[in-house]
């Protein structure tokens, strides 16, 4: 348009009205790009802060996290690794690390990254606090503390369509161990650990008392000779030797100071009767004995227990066991063995067995705990049954009369949502039963999975009784159903974002950039036709 009034212009002077008009409007549209310009400005302003001040996830804190909630960097988890504490009030940390053979130099000479649970072969394996899920029960116990960590491959986390196919993408510090150069990883969403192998244990001074020799010399005397055994740099400092009679009453003790492996103590049993000698050798790897260093020893024979010829007939220990009368009432077949099955009904779609059924918002489901002692003597049992990834979906209506542990500052937060029953004699063949009730809930909750937990918030009421395992699917909301479909959006990051916003400023100032152009050149055209040189 501009081009056609200015061509003709020469030709036809009435076209300069035109003109007016065209550079009122040219003012116009300046104003317009100079209000986008500002806007798309702040923009640029509110991008910048979603990008450098990125959101966490709601449901970022989980009881399977070493460090609860997580770290943000790498600096933010050496900072927590320095203090040995995080915000739930763990105070193991280095330990747990050192577990598996990760040191701060480890974590310090790591790199910020990502990894996936399908890597290696799909033999990455990692540990938490909860033992809540049926796959992660392996124990490993935390020197130092009263800790105990849970392990499990991490590719059994992977619950989502698109995570059993492509695995689950974690962020993290990765690094190699300095003990092996063996891979490992601590991921941010939990501080969990993880790794492929573990590292070799480091050598310990060890030490073993190996045998107690028990040599007759009269008929009450007796020589009691102990043997040793040290390796890597133990010591031996002494030899206690305890003599009990038949009701485990102490007869004589006594502390032999020595530095050698081998040691003898001559005593003389004035009375008739059983006696059990056993020695503790004092060593600088700690106090040793052994089932090899307890001996029976008899003065005067009497007629043996038939179930134990450790004691005579008319001793008190000569005893059947509850429900076996063949054996020994101690006798290490002789115990409680107690068998845990699991059921789940929904009562609301009159569903007897609801296991791998999908429940509907306000259906009531039923878990029936049945505990059943398969042993051969009354054993006591303290039942005890984790709700927490069953509490995401549902409510409790009835405990059945067992105690629900809540978040408080005294309590572990792995043990949340676990109910506790009091404890209980069951005889041999005896079964207890315990029902609870919950109501699924009427608004399915849309929470996102947890970064260092994806079996939370998976759309499934997932519940581990011991070996048994109950999964009640929920039909959950839209976001869920994405989110299962579409692991994570693109990894842009901060420079695609600024990149991006770049081009778009770079076109909102060439349009401003036109129009003023465009209307100086008017300005000059209208100049020159009023001075008559066009």
């Amino acid at each position: 348009m501009f081009r056609k009034i200015v061509s003709n212009l020469t030709f036809s002077p009435a076209l300069v009205g035109q003109l007016g008009f065209y550079a009122k409007r040219l003012r116009k549209e300046e104003s317009t790009r100079r209000i986008g310009l500002i806007f798309t400005a702040l923009a640029l302003v509110v991008q910048s802060f979603a990008v450098f001040t990125p959101p966490e996830s709601a449901n970022a804190a989980n009881g399977n996290n070493v460090i609860y909630g997580g770290f943000k960097s790498k600096s933010d988890l050496l900072s927590l690794y320095d203090r040995n504490q995080d915000s739930a009030g763990h105070k193991d940390l280095q330990q747990i690390y050192s577990t598996f053979g990760i040191t701060r130099q480890d974590i310090a000479g790591g790199k910020w990254t990502t990894f996936n649970s399908r890597d290696f072969n799909s033999t990455i394996q990692s540990v938490g606090r909860s033992a809540s899920y049926s796959w992660q029960r392996t124990p490993y116990s935390v020197a130092g503390t009263s800790t105990t960590v849970y392990g499990s491959y991490l590719y059994k986390f992977d619950s989502t369509s698109w995570t059993l196919k492509h695995g689950s993408m974690y962020y993290g510090v990765v690094g190699k161990r300095a003990v092996d150069g063996q891979w490992f990883a601590i991921m941010s969403g939990c501080g969990n650990p993880a790794f492929i192998k573990l590292p070799p244990p480091p050598p310990k001074p060890s030490a073993a008392c190996s045998a107690l020799t028990v040599t007759p010399i009269t008929r009450t005397k007796f020589s009691f000779t102990t043997k040793a055994s040290v390796a890597n740099k133990a010591t031996v400092s002494g030899y206690t030797y305890t003599i009990k009679d038949s009701k485990g009453a102490v007869v004589h003790t006594q502390t032999i100071p020595s530095n050698t492996t081998t040691n003898t103590l001559t005593y003389d049993l004035q009375k008739d009767g059983t006696y059990t000698a056993s020695v503790v050798v004092s060593t600088s790897a700690g106090q040793k004995t052994s089932a090899n260093c307890q001996k029976a020893v008899t003065v005067t024979p009497q007629p043996r227990c038939k179930l134990n010829p450790d004691y005579t007939s008319d001793s008190p220990e000569c005893k059947p066991c509850e429900s076996d009368s063949s054996i020994w009432y101690k006798d290490k077949d002789c115990t409680s063995v107690f068998k845990l099955t699991k059921s789940v009904k929904n009562t609301t779609q009159l569903v007897d067995n609801a296991n791998n059924t999908t429940a509907l918002p306000g259906d009531r489901l039923e878990y029936h705990l049945k505990v059943t002692n398969i042993g051969k003597v009354t054993g006591t049992f303290t039942l005890k049954d984790s709700l927490a990834d069953v509490l995401e979906y549902a409510d409790l209506i009835d405990s059945g009369g067992a105690t629900l542990t809540k978040l408080d500052r005294n309590t572990p937060v792995e043990s949340v949502g676990t109910l506790t029953w009091p404890s209980v004699e069951i005889k041999p063949g005896q079964t207890i039963e315990k029902i609870v009730n919950v109501n699924v809930k009427a608004v399915i909750p849309s929470t996102a999975q947890s970064p260092g937990n994806h079996a939370s918030y998976d759309c499934r009421m997932s519940n581990a009784f011991e070996e048994n395992t109950t999964t009640v699917l929920v039909n959950c909301p839209t976001p869920k159903v994405v989110e299962t479909t579409v692991n994570e959006l693109p990894h842009t990051g901060a420079s695609e974002n600024m990149i991006f916003a770049g081009v778009v400023l770079a076109v909102v100032v060439y349009f401003y950039a036109r129009s003023r152009q465009v209307k100086k050149e008017v300005r000059l055209i209208r100049r020159d036709l009023n001075a008559g040189t066009i």
